[in-house]
């Protein structure tokens, strides 16, 4: 097979089944059938001279040369998209996906008023969210999300990512409400002395604010502060807090949120432990800079969180 045989609708049907690795999924969301998919994913495999998906326990999976095809098809997908893009946009039409990335205090406490407002103007967008915790911005390179929402900042060496400030990073510590610290004022000296959950999203090994307690000088190489439960996401920590004399460090609008439905409190953290994340951005690509529908879900961004002093 050379390229003057190909057709691009294998493509496209190929550039969803590698992001969905599931032929029904991918039939279903092209509205075709599972024989349709399940040709094209032959014909691929012979065009590529690969298996490009291969079974698991876990189910499918993509092979190495299937990783990077991926990458490309998306890439040429989206400029063949733009080419054919007309100026006008009207979300009321609009039937297209939006996906978002980020984890879970930052879509809790942002996400909800922007899908608020586009069930009103675009109630026939779907909107899709992952908060699995991974590196924030793999998903956004590689074509998988429209925009990432994250504190962090992407590699350096990354020259095609957008950003725009949309709220400020806060923390607090959590503890349950009978903790023999709820009721004192903290002071690092205190907090130094009591076991602490540990969430590590991307395989830290040491607690967000450690640094501050060893600038301080109350842990080092010797002394080090006690983290006897180690999470891989946000989830289990206000129940675990509930019922254990476990602190958690938590951005401050998961915290409080967790503290309406949990026997827990929020307290301020000492203003010497305090950490230097400024701000939570809306990150994009610039593949999708000019695109119709990602510059009006910005503008809703702009609309409801530029300027308005908001806490995530």
């Amino acid at each position: 097979m050379n390229l003057a045989q190909i057709d691009l609708n294998l493509l496209y049907i190929l550039k969803h089944l590698l992001e969905e690795k599931h032929v029904s999924n991918t039939a279903f969301i092209l509205k075709t059938s599972q024989s349709t998919v399940s040709r094209a994913l032959k014909k691929m495999r012979q065009f590529f001279d690969d298996e490009l998906l291969v079974r698991t326990n876990y189910g499918y999976e993509l092979t190495p040369k299937a990783a990077a095809v991926k990458l490309e098809i998306t890439s040429l997908i989206d400029s063949l998209e733009r080419l054919t893009y007309k100026p006008y946009f009207e979300p009321s039409e609009v039937t297209s996906t939006v996906r978002f990335f980020g984890l879970q205090p930052q879509m809790n406490a942002l996400m909800p008023s922007i899908v608020a407002k586009i069930r009103q103007l675009a109630p026939n967008m779907v909107v899709s969210m992952d908060t699995t915790p991974k590196r924030h911005f793999e998903a956004l390179v590689a074509g998988d999300v429209h925009f990432v929402l994250s504190s962090h900042q992407p590699p350096s060496a990354e020259q095609y990512i957008h950003r725009l400030v949309i709220a400020k990073r806060d923390f607090r510590l959590l503890m349950s409400a009978t903790h023999p610290l709820a009721k004192q004022e903290l002071t690092p000296e205190l907090l130094a002395t009591y076991p602490f959950g540990q969430i590590s999203l991307q395989g830290e090994r040491t607690l967000s604010f450690a640094h501050k307690l060893k600038e301080v000088g109350l842990i080092n190489h010797k002394t080090k502060l006690v983290a006897p439960v180690q999470l891989s996401s946000f989830d289990l920590a206000p129940a675990i807090a509930e019922q254990s004399d476990i602190i958690f460090h938590l951005p401050t609008s998961y915290a409080n949120t967790a503290g309406k439905s949990h026997a827990v409190i929020t307290k301020v953290v000492p203003e010497s432990l305090q950490l230097e994340f400024g701000h939570v951005y809306l990150y994009w690509h610039k593949r999708f800079h000019d695109d119709p529908m990602c510059v009006w879900v910005r503008e809703l961004f702009k609309q409801r969180y530029v300027g308005k002093d908001v806490i995530a």
